[in-house]
């Protein structure tokens, strides 16, 4: 087993100056020092169907998540609703004929976005992680306002207390 704890995050946003993006960065620099956190892009996700084939991509995907001690995920508010990105890699996360990767997996959410409040946005997240059956961190819910994009003190200490509850999940359920 590696010493190192490696937790896998992404963000729903696609956009090349995505808030949320830019807050997984600044996570990165909060980190222990025996944890790695590896951002991962959503943009070679083909859209999901019944139907659609695993191409490299989402067998990538899929691997990187499975292989992980746990997941974060950022996301921002699109008028009420989660982004299709989101959902989009959420849906490729359970493998052909098989249960979801993020199954048992300790799982923590976070956004920034143009709103003061995500209750909407991460209260579908959480339905959507349920059904994975993943282990959702509960507390803390942290939701940024984009106005606060620089990341102040107060941001940055949200950040790490997430980071933080994250982290002690995973312990608790691991032996370093």
């Amino acid at each position: 087993m590696s010493s190192s704890m490696h937790i896998v995050a992404f963000s729903g946003c696609l956009r090349e100056q995505s808030y949320n993006t830019a807050a997984l960065r600044a996570l990165q620099s909060l980190l222990p020092q025996d944890v790695e956190l590896e951002i991962l892009s959503l943009e070679d996700l083909p859209v999901f169907s019944a139907s659609a084939i695993e191409t490299e991509a989402v067998r990538n995907f899929q691997q990187k998540v499975a292989q992980a001690d746990a997941v974060l995920i950022a996301t921002p508010e699109y008028h009420g609703l989660l982004p299709h990105a989101l959902r989009n890699a959420l849906a490729w996360t359970v493998r052909s004929g098989e249960t979801s990767v993020l199954a048992g997996k300790p799982t923590a959410m976070m956004g920034v976005g143009r709103q003061d409040s995500a209750e909407e946005q991460l209260t579908q997240l959480r339905v959507l992680l349920s059904q994975s059956r993943a282990a959702i961190v509960e507390a803390p819910e942290v939701y940024l306002n984009s106005g606060r994009a620089q990341f102040d003190a107060r941001a940055e200490q949200q950040l790490r207390t997430l980071l933080d509850a994250l982290v002690e999940q995973v312990r608790s359920a691991l032996v370093y």
